[in-house]
């Protein structure tokens, strides 16, 4: 999709514990009796429901879903330890360790007391806790699908959820209310555009803010014509000035990764000459590679692609484009632009072959959605849906790529209008 007509200009998680604030524990009914089996509801982790044999789920007297402790927190790649004599169950894994006691009504999350809704119970010799505790603690997001009686949980490594700031005087005009709106959004990147304003002293202190927030932030830039060879001095003097600033910058005052929106397609000559533009499109990639390489080697390298360049094969060989380009990136952002997740032009179908591509190269990608008015057609866009629409469509774009390996997550463009997309629906 053609983005390049925002206009960027050319000089531009330790992962900590995810403390969400789940409403699904008002969300699922609360008129059932208390400690009723709730054989109608689903629970589903990275894509895949969950057999409970045992013992079922249920709604205890405060309302909270008490669910088997074992089952999720391994299904989220966690260990479990069961201490008879002391009654208590340890969850551990990468993010944290959490500690719940039977009876308790306070955990231990990495020594840090939190305060729980219910305790956790034993019962039929199994240990049962508040779906929330072992969420929290593991930093999964949890969604409620109310209309299909289904809890769904995707693990912290697939639940990265990201925009686009594309004037960078907004961090400077705006920067507490983006950091505030990042935290309501459980937002874990931004992509910022790097440039010569605001002055370095504004980027240091958002980007000091945002990593206290746990929030990866990326330089970004890019245009069309940066495929031009007479224009690739631009490009390295971007990468430059980003490697300088970093130079400057404390360690959570940096940058952690380049991040280059390039479409080339939208010139006249994609219409004209596509293998050309390809050829130059590659050459430039490949200038990229380059300069990163011999300016800051720590820095991850991400590109925004449409879904549909995986049609588009490498000139001169039968191999896809978009498989080219993830062999050049850490990762990748497909521009997935449809407003609806099921059907053979929704977002799953649409960015399938890119996320298989990337699994079988082993390569990271995310999946982007559009606020932006379009001018292509209503259906590659939100911008006239309501926000809550959308945040369902996503929910079951969750729902079938986390299995895959590649997916990590969700990316809105961009921060203005989904913004504005949230304000119009209050």
């Amino acid at each position: 999709m053609n983005i390049a007509w925002f206009n960027p200009l050319v000089p531009m998680r330790k992962t900590i514990v995810c403390l969400v604030l789940l409403q699904i524990l008002t969300s699922v009914p609360l008129f059932l009796p208390a400690y009723s089996l709730i054989t109608e509801l689903g629970v589903v982790v990275n894509g895949e429901k969950i057999a409970f044999t045992d013992v079922q789920p249920y709604i205890d007297e405060t309302g909270s879903t008490m669910v088997p402790a074992r089952e999720i927190a391994e299904k989220l790649g966690a260990e479990v330890e069961w201490d008879n004599s002391l009654e208590q169950v340890t969850f551990r894994n990468q993010h944290a360790t959490s500690l719940l006691t039977i009876g308790q009504k306070i955990a231990l999350v990495d020594g840090k007391q939190v305060e729980l809704d219910s305790p956790a119970v034993l019962k039929n010799d199994r240990t049962m806790v508040p779906l929330r505790a072992v969420s929290e603690s593991l930093g999964a997001d949890v969604d409620w699908v109310g209309e299909r009686n289904l809890v769904l949980i995707t693990s912290a490594d697939k639940a990265q959820k990201s925009t686009w700031i594309w004037d960078s005087k907004l961090i400077e005009t705006d920067g507490d209310r983006i950091l505030q709106f990042a935290a309501n959004q459980k937002l874990t990147s931004i992509y910022l555009r790097y440039e010569t304003y605001p002055g370095q002293d504004v980027y240091r202190n958002f980007i000091r803010r945002a990593s206290g927030q746990g929030i990866k932030v990326e330089a970004l830039a890019g245009k069309s014509d940066w495929i031009y060879e007479g224009n690739h001095i631009y490009i390295r003097q971007w990468i430059a000035a980003v490697t300088q600033y970093n130079a400057s910058a404390g360690a959570l005052e940096r940058f952690q990764g380049f991040h280059f929106d390039i479409e080339p397609y939208t010139l006249d000559m994609w219409k004209s000459n596509q293998t050309w533009v390809l050829e130059r499109w590659m050459d430039t990639i490949r200038f990229i590679e380059s300069e990163v390489k011999s300016s800051d080697r720590s820095m991850t390298m991400a590109y925004d692609i449409p879904f549909w360049i995986n049609s588009c094969t490498v000139p001169g060989s039968s191999y896809s484009f978009s498989a080219w380009l993830l062999e050049k990136a850490d990762s990748v952002v497909i521009m997935a632009y449809r407003n609806t997740a099921l059907g053979n032009n929704g977002i799953i179908a649409r960015a399938k072959s890119i996320i298989l591509e990337a699994a079988t190269l082993k390569k990271q990608a995310v999946i982007a959605v559009d606020t932006l008015p379009s001018t292509e057609a209503d259906y590659t866009t939100f911008y006239k849906s309501d926000a809550s629409i959308m945040e369902s469509e996503l929910k079951q774009v969750k729902e079938s790529l986390s299995p895959y390996p590649s997916y990590i997550g969700i990316a809105v463009h961009d921060y203005v209008r989904w913004i504005e997309l949230l304000n119009a629906n209050r």
